[in-house]
């Protein structure tokens, strides 16, 4: 059904629903179908009913002609070049089962997305394909997590002591600083180890005060 606007636009049933037959076809009705077509050639679907003398639908009709009775039918499982066929043709087309159907003559739409999802398929995840991109399936997350968990573990882990070895005074610091050279040493040693979490920047601001040491242990990290 299409609506544009005010106007709805319905199609069209192909044929007059009652008094037709449903249900699973007969050996009779098949032999009339069979027999007409071969005789007339295919016609328009909606007419072939009456004039075959079915009581069935003319979808019904086509439907039976294209997927168990025309005599190009192919059965049974694809063969391994239709099966290749079929992966490269839905590599470009997805689940477009009609269009597949075309290249591959005497298959039928129902019967190769049958067998896609019941065969091919399964085929391709054992090889490690995802069916739906057709690109190697992502490693499994455990796995993932296992290796970023083992490279993590190699990383070496240093505490304070060991990145931020104690000062020691230099021969150029005057005698009567001995006081404030010892007060800034405890301030730095309290910087080691309590303070450390603030960053390597409020260290450096602290120890650019400190004109009587040496610095050299710290920039050779």
């Amino acid at each position: 059904m299409l609506q544009m606007g005010s106007l709805v636009m319905v199609r069209k049933p192909c044929c007059d629903k009652v008094g037709l037959k449903k249900g699973p076809w007969t050996a009779d009705e098949d032999k009339k179908l069979f027999n007409f077509i071969l005789t007339n050639s295919q016609c328009c679907w909606r007419a072939l009913p009456k004039l075959a003398g079915l009581l069935r639908c003319g979808k019904s009709c086509r439907l039976r002609w294209t997927n168990y009775l025309r005599p190009d039918l192919k059965r049974g499982l694809l063969s391994d070049f239709e099966e290749k066929l079929v992966i490269d043709l839905h590599a470009q087309l997805g689940n477009r089962w009609s269009k597949i159907a075309s290249r591959l003559p005497g298959r039928t739409d129902n019967d190769i997305k049958n067998q896609w999802n019941t065969h091919i398929k399964k085929k391709l995840k054992k090889m490690g394909i995802d069916p739906v991109t057709h690109q190697p399936l992502q490693a499994d997350k455990t796995e993932v997590e296992s290796a970023m968990f083992v490279n993590n573990s190699e990383i070496p882990v240093f505490g304070p002591h060991e990145i931020l070895p104690p000062l020691t005074p230099s021969s150029s610091c005057s005698s009567g600083g001995g006081a404030s050279s010892s007060n800034a040493a405890h301030s730095i040693e309290k910087v080691n180890t309590d303070t450390w979490d603030q960053g390597f920047g409020d260290v450096f601001d602290l120890l650019g005060d400190l004109n009587c040491f040496k610095f050299d242990s710290i920039f050779s990290i």
